[in-house]
């Protein structure tokens, strides 16, 4: 059944002993994941964040990596999935918004005090709770609200539209930023994002990271974003810009912000400050090296 599902809509699977040995795989890997949590074999890298009218890094954004015992460092498509299938995204989630803000905590004291983005899963956002687990970590963490952005996704917002806009009122009343992930990837109405309290959207990598021969088609698609979030009074991040020509574009197009590989990689924590300290000296405003 999850087989036929995961294939798409309205598609028939039949059932091979491979997928009972797929199916135990994910139900080991799942147990091993609920006890990472409680292990803390869960680490988080940096993505920095480019502001694109100074050319300095004014922000990261936290990517949670398994430092799995056995199998080394996981990327999140390794086991995001199975958090996903079996009720993990919601602690998961909470574990990221704890170690990010006392990340934030640690940063300030070496003196570098960075914006840091969190990705925040549906079902957490679903359950209510949003508001008060990011205040809690804020208050443990002793970090002031204006460090933190909770990023949430498209697809997420639009599955409760009236929820989502009462909980991104809250937190931004209470100073924390909330960005719309992935925005172009989904299917929710013009409308839902007129009525929602964000402060950024992060245009998806499908439309930034263009194919040869449609520069044309993905600047008109990214222009009408960017046109759209500025009559809102909402900025602009392209993410998964990975050549120069993406940057060049993002700039052109009014994008206040930039991510991805051309930018930087995804960082460990005690690497951040470094980068950051080189990266601001000799940044050079992206609007004018283009």
């Amino acid at each position: 059944m999850y087989a036929a599902k995961a294939a798409g809509r309205n598609r028939v699977h039949v059932f091979h002993p491979d997928l009972r040995t797929a199916a135990e795989r994910r139900a080991t890997l799942a147990g091993e994941l609920r006890d990472a949590l409680v292990r803390d074999e869960l680490v988080l890298h940096y993505q920095p964040v480019l502001h694109l009218a100074s050319g300095r890094c004014t922000g990261v954004e936290a990517l949670v990596r398994w430092q799995h015992p056995e199998r080394g460092l996981l990327a999140p498509a390794e086991f995001l999935p199975i958090a996903e299938t079996h009720d993990l995204m919601t602690p998961l989630s909470r574990w990221v918004l704890t170690a990010a803000t006392r990340q934030i905590a640690a940063w300030r004291r070496q003196g570098l005090d960075t914006v840091v983005g969190v990705n925040i899963s549906a079902d957490q956002f679903a359950g209510g709770t949003l508001v008060d687990d990011v205040l809690s970590a804020l208050a443990a963490a002793g970090v002031p609200p204006e460090q933190l952005v909770i990023e949430l996704t498209e697809t997420s917002v639009a599955e409760d539209p009236e929820g989502a806009a009462r909980q991104m009122a809250e937190l931004r009343r209470r100073g924390v930023e909330v960005s719309i992930d992935d925005f172009g990837s989904g299917f929710s109405s013009l409308g839902q994002l007129v009525t929602l309290p964000a402060g950024i959207l992060k245009i998806d990598r499908s439309l930034v990271n263009y194919t040869e021969g449609h520069r044309d088609r993905a600047a008109a698609a990214i222009a009408a974003v960017v046109a759209l979030g500025q009559a809102c009074g909402i900025r602009s991040l392209a993410e998964g810009v990975e050549t120069e020509g993406q940057l060049a574009l993002a700039v052109e197009l009014g994008c206040s912000f930039a991510q991805g590989f051309h930018i930087s990689r995804p960082l460990p924590a005690d690497a951040v400050p470094g980068w950051i300290a080189a990266q601001h000296a000799s940044a050079v405003p992206a609007a004018v090296a283009h």
